[in-house]
């Protein structure tokens, strides 16, 4: 069975450096498990690495997608794990490297929830769109997801298409994912980090984002017509909370503190999935020492 190591853990706990280090430490490359960083010219709101910051290391899953475009967690999982397998067949250790729960439980599993796309079901719905408009497909999913459906705005007329495609090819009913037996090999690293050093880290995260030039970023999509707001690369926090502000509803103050508080609520809930997996080693990400020689006693069981 091939050994993957995964870093996990809440957002702004220094996942993407640990990773680093750890791969030139032991041979590995590195995939992104992070649903944002897959999308191209989306690099400070998504905390994307940067070609500096890999420092040499191969990197992959960042840049696959172009913002406007819906990326599913099927789509990933099959390219992650067509990387594993690239990356072992070179002797290679695969890290794992990011927060996005599902993308790590796409991998670490069999993918059992996840629908492959049926262009004859596609088109059908494509056309019954056109003839009964956007409203009347979203009353059907929310009387069949109403879960689903409340995620979904009306006017993002791919993601509610692919959502209706999904719910008909399971037989109506939304597939779900049993935690089975991992199917490779799994070392994960969860990082550890006290509440309030996190919250602490998130505030001057998203004070560098804004620093850097996060309204400038968001813009740039925008008015290029990269993508429009009910985009899914657009869901993410922050890039929606921007879009009261360019109304004019809130001030750009309201803008950053709604991120942060929405990266703190982000973080609790990416901590609770963590802790769902009870092989999980939860280290403080300053303590080097010990993640180090875990990988050490992974690598050599």
């Amino acid at each position: 069975m091939k050994k993957i190591l995964i870093i996990a853990g809440p957002t702004a706990s220094g996942k993407s450096d640990i990773a680093v280090d750890l791969a030139l430490k032991f041979g590995g490359e590195i995939i992104s498990c992070d649903s944002m960083q897959i999308y191209k010219g989306l690099d400070i709101g998504t905390a994307k690495i940067s070609t500096e910051e890999m420092r040499g290391v191969k990197h992959y899953m960042t840049d696959v997608a172009d913002p406007d475009e819906e990326f599913s967690v099927w789509e990933y999982a099959n390219a992650a794990k067509a990387a594993i397998e690239d990356i072992s067949s070179r002797g290679k250790l695969p890290i794992l490297a990011g927060g996005t729960g599902l993308y790590i439980e796409s991998v670490i599993y069999p993918l059992n929830f996840a629908v492959n796309k049926d262009e004859t079901v596609r088109a059908r719905l494509m056309k019954e769109l056109e003839e009964y408009g956007a409203e009347a497909l979203h009353a059907r999913l929310e009387k069949a997801d109403p879960e689903d459906a409340a995620k979904i705005h009306p006017n993002n007329t791919k993601r509610l298409v692919r959502a209706l495609e999904i719910l008909e090819l399971s037989g109506g009913v939304k597939p779900k994912n049993e935690l089975t037996a991992p199917q490779y090999d799994v070392c994960l690293i969860a990082l550890d980090v006290a509440r309030e050093k996190l919250y602490d880290r998130i505030d001057k995260r998203v004070e560098r984002m804004f620093n850097s030039g996060l309204e400038k970023e968001i813009r740039n999509v925008l008015e290029n017509g990269l993508c429009d707001k009910h985009s899914q690369s657009m869901q993410a926090i922050g890039y929606k909370e921007f879009f009261d502000y360019f109304d004019g509803k809130i001030s750009l103050d309201d803008v950053k503190a709604l991120i942060k508080t929405n990266t703190r609520h982000y973080a609790k809930r990416q901590i609770s999935w963590l802790r769902r997996y009870k092989f999980a080693h939860w280290i403080d990400p300053d303590d080097k020492e010990k993640i180090t020689d875990t990988v050490i006693r992974f690598l050599r069981g």
